[in-house]
């Protein structure tokens, strides 16, 4: 014979409490709110956190599936706070209670353990990865792990619905409650996105004199009928991305050789140049070769470079710009503290920048200046002396002097 209670009773709102129904609707879809408003200025307060290096930036359509994913996430949270408020406090109509406080203890769990994954994955991984020096997109929850983002809120909520089946006959009220999760969490979508042009325009007022001398010089190139990708745009754009250092590094290494470097690689090096994007420095307490960390072509191989062409021609020209470049790393005037606000960041940045060579080049500044009084001495190319300044050598950090000899193969 069947014993007293063993029979669960259906599910309703008269078997809740029609005030504490209405009363745990509210509750659950306001902290639904508050949650997503609150993932979502902390994903930005930590996107912030990435432009000390370069700021982490996706297409809106990738930004926009993060906010659907933080809406359906703080709604299924909201469900479970919905869950508990229904079944705190005492209920005739449920007669076991150990089960009630095992739903109501199971959805606590599921809510702490949620937000705590989440948090963690969603603060740790924007500082330490997003951070890095050198990320360029290579870790993309989107691309890589998408499932797991679809996966996370529907778990949450068949979880919470597990729970309430130990109490109630549920029925069809997993599938009301689904119907309203899936217009909630669209409501909270379209209504808690954060304007994330407030970082985007700050960090490119910051570096705005980077993107625009990248977007002149790409302009200047079409008129040489030299056609620059968006894809290139876009590396020459970051300071630190491990597409950039490779870039910088592979535009070093064509002038290595006798060939005749060409007109965009040319243009791609005084842009490089110019922004100060840099490829990996090496260190030694031996101090080996210093010379390696210098990122960009040897004086000495831009003169010869200089001598595979025709005096007019446009990669003279550019070549010229090129040696101009390298001589602003080293002339560049230490910033005076005192003004210090006076300075853009471009400014400070190359000022600094000048600093470190110092001590991690050796006979650059030395091989730049004989390499600039050599082309002075040259008529044929007087027309471009405007671009070579009076550089003086400057005896910090480990500089030295030393003698090249400017011979060059195939030379016009």
């Amino acid at each position: 014979m069947l014993k007293k209670g063993f029979l669960k009773p259906e599910i309703s709102i008269n078997k809740l409490g029609g005030r504490r129904f209405w009363t745990g609707i509210v509750v659950g879809i306001a902290s639904s709110f508050i949650f997503s408003l609150f993932f979502n200025y902390s994903r930005e307060a930590l996107r912030m956190v990435t432009s000390m290096n370069d700021l982490y930036i996706l297409p809106e359509r990738d930004f926009r599936i993060y906010d659907l994913f933080t809406a359906t996430f703080s709604t299924s949270i909201g469900l479970g706070l919905t869950i508990v408020y229904w079944l705190n406090g005492r209920n005739s109509y449920i007669k076991k209670l150990y089960y009630q406080r095992f739903a109501v203890a199971n959805s606590w769990f599921i809510v702490f353990v949620a937000i705590m994954i989440v948090g963690r994955l969603g603060s740790v991984i924007p500082i330490i990865v997003y951070g890095q020096q050198g990320f360029d997109n290579q870790l993309n929850f989107i691309r890589d792990f998408s499932l797991l983002l679809f996966c996370i809120p529907i778990y949450i909520f068949i979880a919470h619905w597990l729970s309430i089946r130990l109490i109630f006959k549920i029925h069809n009220w997993a599938i009301y409650s689904l119907l309203i999760f899936s217009l909630t969490s669209f409501l909270i979508f379209q209504v808690t996105n954060v304007d994330r042009s407030i970082i985007n325009d700050s960090y490119y007022n910051q570096n705005k004199g980077r993107y625009e001398y990248v977007n002149s010089e790409i302009k200047k190139a079409l008129k040489y009928d030299v056609n620059i990708s968006d894809s290139i745009k876009n590396i020459l754009q970051k300071k630190y991305a491990d597409r950039t250092n490779q870039l910088v590094f592979n535009l070093k290494q064509q002038f290595q050789n006798d060939n005749v470097v060409p007109l965009k690689s040319l243009i791609l090096e005084k842009i490089v140049i110019h922004n100060m994007n840099q490829h990996t420095s090496y260190y030694s307490r031996r101090k080996p070769d210093l010379d390696r960390n210098w990122s960009y072509a040897q004086p000495e191989q831009i003169y010869c470079q200089i001598q595979k062409y025709e005096s007019n021609s446009a990669e003279v020209k550019v070549l010229f710009e090129i040696l101009n470049e390298q001589s602003q790393l080293f002339i560049i005037p230490e910033i005076n503290w005192d003004d210090w606000d006076s300075y853009s960041q471009y400014e400070k940045e190359k000022s600094f920048r000048r600093r470190n060579l110092m001590y991690i080049t050796e006979t650059i500044q030395s091989k730049l200046i004989q390499v600039i009084e050599q082309l002075r001495t040259e008529k044929k190319y007087e027309i471009y002396h405007y671009l070579l300044p009076e550089i003086e050598f400057i005896d910090i950090g480990n500089q030295k002097q030393c003698e090249i000899e400017l011979t060059c193969a195939n030379m016009v």
